[in-house]
């Protein structure tokens, strides 16, 4: 997710400040996260995590709430969705686990009419635009796809929910680390900058 929001700004940033510095970006997720950071087989992770054990440190990036991602042009959601709205739509959903199973269905017990599932966020904005399917994404995701689509629109997400968000991970072996500190620090810095979705659009 947040190579979608994330890494073009922090390139950009980086071409200026560090302009020999190298990166191999590959994905990460929750449930292999720890061991690629424990293992070194990667120096910082940007994810969606529970806790962490000790030896790995962590910086959120950004905190938000779901919002319902749709195009109006197929969807009638409305502005405000009630929740038998909401699970009336066909939805598209992120499943780390590659089942019809999300985070929604995990954390909150809900269970939606799931037509889709993909492994990333990367294609959620082309598969919604023009589609009747509903995605629920955090709300800095939706709004760099509103930026991309300003045809799509978002809405409230009808259940109650912690927020949650973004965090920064390294190897407590690293925090000394000069080089790691200065991208840690640049990292921080661009995510802060980042426009987050003010209201339901």
């Amino acid at each position: 997710m947040a190579d979608e929001w994330l890494l073009a700004p922090l390139l950009h940033r980086l071409g200026r400040e560090a302009p020999k510095m190298r990166f191999i970006c590959t994905p990460v997720q929750f449930r292999t996260v720890v061991e690629a950071l424990a293992t070194r087989r990667v120096d910082l992770a940007a994810t969606v995590i529970g806790k962490v054990p000790r030896g790995i440190l962590r910086a959120p990036l950004n905190r938000g709430h779901f919002v319902c991602l749709f195009d109006p042009r197929h969807v009638r959601l409305g502005a405000r969705p009630t929740k038998r709205a909401y699970l009336a739509q066909e939805h598209v959903i992120v499943s780390f686990n590659g089942d019809l199973r999300g985070t929604v269905e995990d954390r909150l017990g809900v269970e939606r009419r799931v037509r889709c599932s993909v492994a990333t966020f990367g294609a959620i904005g082309a598969i919604v635009d023009g589609s009747p399917l509903v995605a629920t994404v955090p709300d800095v995701f939706a709004a760099q796809i509103l930026r991309q689509r300003p045809h799509l629109r978002s809405a409230p997400f009808p259940f109650p929910h912690a927020a949650g968000g973004l965090d920064l991970l390294w190897p407590a072996a690293l925090d000394g680390d000069d080089a790691c500190a200065f991208v840690r620090a640049a990292i921080v810095d661009v995510a802060k900058q980042v426009p987050a979705l003010k209201k339901a659009m």
